[in-house]
């Protein structure tokens, strides 16, 4: 039996996390994969029997890059303005790497009951209860409004941030934006949505 290549099986998780983000799961097939990277579907149903296990190692990859990254900002001791501009700065930078997340997100919602429930259920999502924590002093000191959760906060940046990627195709052509322009547009956006979010939460 040949030995697993791992730079062939991430080259495959690369070639996957691409086409699944544009295709969501019904709409990939594992030709279209197995073309992305290069490779033979054999070689392709070597490394991944399944599509299923090729999909779910790709969310498990997801999921791992957007908690690890927040979690890391959530714990450098930043002060509330600080955090929440950093935190609108790693999910712009991370959509900005990977414009296809948003959608693919919504599709597992949307095609996949169980696959939604699993997301909802991932024992690495606890960043809102850790955003929760830190906004307790941020309401004992006056700071922000007392209605305001760390579900309310990581919706709102995560909303804000995902939008023109969800609708960029008719951003683009209502606007008549080139792909350049509405790079530059997005990145614009990003003190905006801070300015936002941070007002938003004022009492």
């Amino acid at each position: 039996m040949p030995k697993i290549d791992h730079d062939t099986k991430e080259k495959i998780l690369a070639a996957a996390e691409k086409v699944f983000h544009a295709n969501g799961f019904k709409g990939t097939r594992t030709t279209l994969i197995a073309d992305e990277a290069g490779i033979s579907r054999t070689m392709l149903h070597y490394y991944f029997s399944t599509k299923e296990s090729l999909f779910s190692e790709v969310l498990q990859n997801t999921l791992s890059t957007v908690f690890s990254h927040l979690k890391k900002i959530i714990g450098s001791n930043l002060s509330l303005n600080s955090l929440i501009e950093n935190l609108v700065d790693v999910f712009a930078d991370l959509l900005e790497e990977k414009p296809g997340l948003p959608s693919f997100i919504i599709n597992i919602l949307n095609e996949s009951p169980q696959m939604a429930h699993a997301f909802a259920h991932s024992k690495q999502d606890t960043i809102p209860f850790e955003l929760e924590e830190i906004l307790k002093t941020a309401k004992q000191n006056g700071e922000i409004a007392e209605n305001i959760t760390g579900e309310d906060l990581i919706m709102n940046i995560y909303g804000l941030c995902s939008m023109p990627y969800l609708g960029a195709s008719y951003i683009k052509v209502m606007e008549n934006r080139t792909d350049d322009e509405m790079i530059n547009f997005i990145r614009e956006r990003r003190l905006k949505i801070k300015e936002l979010i941070i007002k938003g939460i004022r009492p």
